[in-house]
């Protein structure tokens, strides 16, 4: 970038997956640093609030304001001058079983790194933390802290704190065996987070090297709406300003209900009641692209394609169907059949109109009895019949399978059922759905990853494989039509782009734009505090990963966003890929872009 965003002064000098601990140890070690807080004996406290500063300076409310970070309409201040947090994720190996006891010991990083963090061009780094490491053992903890907030005031560094995984909740690996929403039901770990921040508030209320506090990462509750989480951030908010007046608090919005990530319906964000606080969200779009061949995707994405790649389109809205174009295979049979392949043939779209096509497989028409769906293609040919490309080539294979949703145009009982089948035409998956009885509705799976560009006067095809169980009509008067389809689609008036952007960075200021209407709406400012691409988006010939960044780190600059990289250190995402010891194996072409684009040394 030829300017940056305002750039923070130096932090001023100041005075001077883990073993679970059973809930009763871990609530009553909790306990005990909290009533030793209460009469001023914390442990790692040393009894001489090495932490303190002296008396800041403060406005006209009393708050301090020399040398912390703070909200000022849309933006950041410092000092009355307008500020951007622009940081690295350290992840402290959260997710490697590391017990508090351990941190000192920890390999994550050393002195050294927030060196490098400063020459790379940022001017914060967010600092993850797991609750569990403050219940196992505080003084540990404490030292921990004090000795990193030291490290970064000497590189002129500030931290922001996250908690990245709660104590009693634990969400970000839905694989993982410790997988646990207890946080949300059990007023007793409610109240350890609360006592939580309310110590590491009461500890560094003066610490200008903190730039601010970020309550709880990618909240998951267990509710259908969210709230749960809307009452603890609130909570979390008082828990802090009891002891801490000065700090910036970040607060994110609703990652998923229900016990999984998704929203879908829920406006993920709102506000506080604070007039201090930076609403965040994460941004990893087009994850497909920024997760392909991520080890902890559930159902890993391989190949996720390129980026920018004006043949990919991605969906912005309503869709205009144009029924007349849609192509289909003739309709699996009544009764019993193996597995069979349909072909639709070549067929031309005229219409003119015509800018999108998606495959799918539908039931409609009022479905007894079970239909399977396998090995779905899409090829598309020019005018005289010459084939161009292979549009689609999905096997639904047992990876694949996770990529299709299912749907219904009737919510309306009896609902049919669907399935992500075990067994297949050669492999062991394949899609169902069973028992679309309302002759009035369809029912069927998509996989928008499959959307694509059409021309009109060009030819396309679908093929796939169908078999049948027991299909039968839903009443006398039914006639279902089991079949997989093109759905071909022309421009939504009011839509952006018409409905469809390609995969560049027309997509991602659109995507971006949904959360930044929030903050418009209420003049307050807003954050990434995560980004980030796989090393192979970099390390694999014409992937982009390069351009990504720039692009993602234009817009951030444009929106005065303040913004987190993920990550710094970590085999998959790191600016640093070694997998144990001290950061090594640099990502040559991800720090460079970095450096280049933020104003490091040699950028």
């Amino acid at each position: 970038m030829s300017s940056h965003g305002p750039q923070l002064p130096p932090t001023p000098a100041a005075p001077r997956r883990r073993p679970r601990l059973a809930r009763s140890r871990r609530l009553w070690a909790l306990m005990l640093v909290s009533l030793l807080a209460v009469t001023g004996c914390t442990p790692g406290s040393g009894g001489d609030d090495a932490a303190q500063g002296a008396e800041p300076a403060a406005d006209s409310r009393g708050l301090a304001t020399e040398g912390f970070v703070r909200a000022a309409g849309s933006g950041l201040e410092i000092d009355g001058e307008p500020a951007r947090l622009e940081a690295v994720n350290f992840s402290n190996l959260y997710h490697r079983d590391i017990d508090g006891s351990e941190l000192l010991d920890s390999p994550h990083h050393s002195e050294q790194d927030f060196a490098r963090v400063k020459e790379l061009g940022f001017n914060s780094v967010r600092f993850a933390f797991d609750g569990d490491w403050y219940a196992e053992d505080p003084e540990v903890f404490w030292q921990w802290l004090d000795r990193n907030i030291e490290w970064a005031r000497q590189h002129g560094v500030r931290l922001i704190l996250d908690l990245h995984t709660p104590i009693g909740g634990f969400w970000l690996d839905p694989t993982s065996e410790d997988v646990s929403f207890d946080l949300w039901s059990d007023p007793e770990l409610q109240q350890a987070n609360l006592d939580l921040w309310t110590d590491i508030a009461a500890r560094y209320k003066d610490e200008t090297a903190i730039a601010a506090y970020d309550l709880l990462n990618e909240p998951v509750t267990s509710d259908s709406t969210g709230e749960q989480w809307e009452e603890l951030a609130q909570r979390l908010v008082d828990a802090v300003r009891a002891e801490d007046p000065h700090h910036l608090l970040v607060v994110g919005g609703v990652y998923g209900v229900g016990e999984a990530y998704g929203a879908a319906g829920i406006d993920p964000h709102f506000l506080v009641d604070d007039d201090n606080v930076m609403y965040d969200f994460h941004f990893y779009e087009p994850i497909k692209y920024t997760h392909q061949y991520a080890s902890w995707v559930e159902g890993p994405i391989q190949d996720g394609g390129r980026y920018p790649d004006p043949d990919v389109i991605l969906p912005t809205g309503e869709r205009t169907y144009l029924t007349e174009s849609a192509i289909s295979t003739p309709s699996l049979p009544v009764g019993t059949s193996g597995w069979a392949a349909y072909d639709s043939g070549l067929v031309e779209i005229e219409d003119e109109s015509a800018i999108a096509a998606m495959p799918l497989v539908v039931a409609q028409g009022g479905m007894r009895g079970t239909a399977y769906f396998d090995a779905v293609r899409v090829t598309e040919y020019d005018a005289d019949g010459t084939e161009i490309r292979r549009v689609v080539d999905d096997q639904l294979d047992g990876d694949g399978t996770l990529d299709w949703y299912q749907w219904s145009s009737d919510e309306a009982a009896p609902a049919p059922r669907f399935a992500r089948e075990s067994t297949g035409r050669e492999d062991g998956a394949s899609l169902s759905v069973t028992d679309a009885t309302r002759a009035d509705a369809l029912a069927g799976w998509s996989n928008d990853a499959h959307l694509f560009k059409v021309v009109p006067g060009n030819q396309y095809r679908i093929q796939g494989y169908m078999r049948g169980e027991d299909i039968a009509p839903a009443s006398a008067a039914a006639s279902p039509q089991i079949v997989l389809k093109l759905d071909v689609y022309a421009e939504t008036e009011g839509a952006a782009g018409g409905g469809f952007l390609p995969r560049d960075k027309t997509f991602l200021e659109y995507q971006m734009e949904e959360h930044l209407a929030f903050g418009a709406e209420h003049e307050v400012p807003m954050s990434v505090m995560e980004f980030g691409a796989v090393r192979q988006a970099f390390q694999m010939e014409g992937k982009g990963g390069e351009q990504w960044v720039g692009d993602m780190l234009s817009l951030l600059e444009e929106n005065n966003l303040s913004f987190s990289y993920w990550e710094y250190h970590g085999t998959e995402m790191g600016l640093y890929l070694s997998g144990s010891g001290e950061p090594g194996q640099p990502n040559t072409a991800l720090q460079e872009v970095l450096r280049r684009e933020l104003g490091g040394e040699g950028g």
